[in-house]
């Protein structure tokens, strides 16, 4: 698995590379860039279709970072959708976000994420 080593406003580094767009990080240590990240700054609402890519993965949980002040939305479909498909999932700031994937993969457990990196 990915390890983070650090994140900040605008940026995450994932196994020594920095990032400077929103990341998906999957349960194998695949890092992708967000596809609606392609605007600097990122789209602030997580979708459904973001949700079902990191599901396809099976991950035990799926953690999503709402960026640095939380202020990113995860959307009603996207929420309903994990709800329907019986998914674990754990939505916090970036920063708790961090903490807590990194807690779980410590744990041995499969895991994938999504990480805001602005708002």
């Amino acid at each position: 698995m990915a390890k983070i080593n650090s994140f900040n406003f605008g940026f995450i580094v994932v196994d020594g590379k920095q990032y400077i767009y929103d990341v998906l990080i999957l349960p194998d240590g695949t890092v992708k860039e967000r596809e609606h990240s392609k605007a600097r700054l990122g789209s602030h609402t997580i979708g459904k279709a973001e949700i079902e890519e990191l599901a396809k993965t099976k991950p035990e949980t799926i953690i999503v970072g709402i960026g640095t002040s939380g202020m990113a939305t995860v959307s009603t479909d996207a929420r309903l959708y994990g709800l329907e498909a019986k998914l674990n999932l754990i939505v916090l700031p970036s920063s708790e976000a961090i903490e807590k994937l990194s807690q779980l993969v410590d744990e041995g457990k499969r895991v994938a994420a999504l990480i805001h990196i602005t708002c």
